[in-house]
């Protein structure tokens, strides 16, 4: 016996599945009484089932080619992270019949105070204070000297790359928290009240030579990609720090780790990576002032709060017909 309820498909890793908690999975499970969920941690196993349905939200899980043809049944992706580059084919993006879409939006206070975490930690040499802790040893010698002092952000100027939703958020905290300048890089929207000044790419190495901390958070597109190389570090002040919570590929790696270990900058934080999980055997993991996180940026208490709102609203307005949020712009790639 068949109904004729939509079928939607959610392929995510079962760590992501339990971090949303309880109460948001059973709601996602039953989000809507035209929809019927369907929840499969395998990407096998979710390639097969996207043949089947009528919508599918992936956490970076590929959409088989064959789904996305015309006349297939498949007529919406939503990718669960807010960036799109681990699903974004060449298939997909030309699948015009299909709607695509983005958790655009609710991730972004996560991800802001993320790199406010990694933007304080290098402030204060966290690092260097852990690995003290760990060796339990005073951060002081015998004269009372303070082993490295700290680097007050009151009057500092950081640059973002980026000032959508994420950016946003972080204007808001780096001004009004910390009595930051703040620069701002968009090509698109300029009426962030929280943001002093705006640059254009071509200006780029100017603003990175005033700024004291640089934050990330573009998507990674082609126009995107490297878009922090060894030009751009040596561009930057001895003391500033770069801070990353977009994705791993914005960043040339090698030139990090030459600029890091010749002084060039002063600190890096880093909550994403081009190759995760990182090796063991990376040469970021011995960096100097240093900060790196397993990507987790968005993973709060909260998580399963206002991101599954997102989902399940998206879900209601895709079984009543309704614009859908978070439309992907496949023309930019983001």
């Amino acid at each position: 016996m068949t109904d004729n309820k939509l079928k939607l498909v959610i392929g995510i890793s079962q760590g992501v599945w339990n971090a949303f908690g309880d109460p948001a999975t059973e709601k996602l499970l039953d989000p809507h009484p035209n929809v019927r969920v369907e929840v499969v941690y395998d990407e096998e196993q979710f390639a097969k089932l996207a043949l089947e349905a009528d919508g599918v939200l992936t956490f970076n899980l590929k959409i088989p080619s064959q789904a996305l043809q015309q006349g297939s049944r498949l007529r919406w992706v939503h990718s669960i992270p807010a960036g799109i580059d681990a699903i974004a084919t060449p298939e997909l993006l030309a699948a015009e019949h299909v709607a695509f879409t983005a958790s655009k939006g609710p991730h972004a206070p996560l991800i802001a105070e993320q790199l406010v975490l990694l933007m304080l930690s290098l402030a204060c040499h966290m690092p260097a204070l852990v690995h003290a802790q760990d060796a339990c040893r005073w951060g002081r010698d015998e004269q009372d000297n303070v082993a490295q002092t700290s680097t007050q952000l009151l009057g500092k100027t950081i640059a973002i790359l980026g000032v959508g939703q994420i950016g946003r958020h972080l204007a808001r905290i780096c001004k009004i928290g910390f009595g930051m300048k703040v620069l701002g890089m968009s090509r698109t929207s300029r009426d962030c009240e929280f943001v002093d000044e705006y640059f254009d790419r071509p200006n780029l190495h100017e603003a990175l030579g005033e700024a004291d901390v640089v934050a990330l958070c573009v998507a990674l597109t082609p126009a995107t990609e490297n878009i922090i190389g060894k030009a751009e570090f040596e561009a930057m002040k001895s003391t500033a720090f770069i801070i990353n919570a977009g994705r791993g590929g914005l960043i040339d790696e090698n030139a990090l780790i030459d600029a890091m270990n010749a002084n060039i900058i002063g600190g890096a934080g880093l909550d994403t990576v081009t190759v995760e999980p990182l090796p063991e055997t990376s040469p970021l993991w011995g960096l100097p002032n240093t900060i790196i996180t397993p990507h987790s940026g968005p993973f709060t208490d909260n998580l399963g709060g206002e991101v599954v709102n997102f989902f399940t609203e998206n879900i209601r307005r895709f079984a009543e017909d309704e614009p859908l949020l978070g439309i992907v712009h496949r023309d930019e790639g983001y």
